[in-house]
């Protein structure tokens, strides 16, 4: 073979290899991400308005840890309000299949803890808990948005109601 023969399948070589490592890589789900959501429903005579902001870590090793202030303002059957604010760790674990995220918080790791608020209390301690009993449930959540700046899922409810939650990739913790 000649030398300007080496010398083109070099370039040729070298032009692949470049244009392989110039792909866009798919985003993961993997990261730092914060977010705002907001939520609101009807529980035994009261109407439950609920906002959070938190970050939300997700690990290579398939667990993950949702940290949040949330804030539930109550208006009581007697149209009364009383709010709390609530400390919320959730320890979790999560896969990926396709376009499902499978996620289920950890039972043992949970805390949900009132820090601002003191009028009815045992109703405050009483959403804890709700959501501490069920904490372990594995939810199968749609990834909507996946990108290198954002991740969207959402998830429809039993009655057909379905919410959305979008979390920002902020990677300098």
């Amino acid at each position: 073979m000649k030398k300007t023969s080496y010398f083109g399948l070099l370039a040729a070589l070298l032009l692949v290899a470049s244009a392989c490592g110039n792909q866009p890589k798919t985003p993961t789900v993997e990261g730092h991400y914060t977010y705002q959501h907001a939520f609101n429903y009807d529980m035994r005579g009261s109407h439950f308005d609920v906002s959070e902001t938190g970050t939300m870590d997700f690990y290579a090793d398939g667990t993950a840890l949702d940290s949040a202030r949330q804030v539930y303002t109550v208006t009581m059957p007697d149209s009364s309000t009383v709010k709390w604010v609530y400390n919320y760790i959730s320890p979790s674990r999560w896969h990926l299949e396709g376009d499902t995220l499978h996620f289920a918080g950890d039972k043992e790791g949970f805390r949900m803890e009132v820090i601002e608020g003191d009028q009815e209390l045992e109703l405050a301690q009483k959403i804890a808990d709700l959501y501490s009993g069920g904490i372990d449930y594995e939810y199968l959540f749609h990834i909507d948005t996946l990108t290198a700046e954002k991740l969207q899922w959402s998830f429809t409810y039993r009655d057909g109601h379905s919410d959305t939650w979008t979390f920002y990739r902020n990677e300098a913790k």
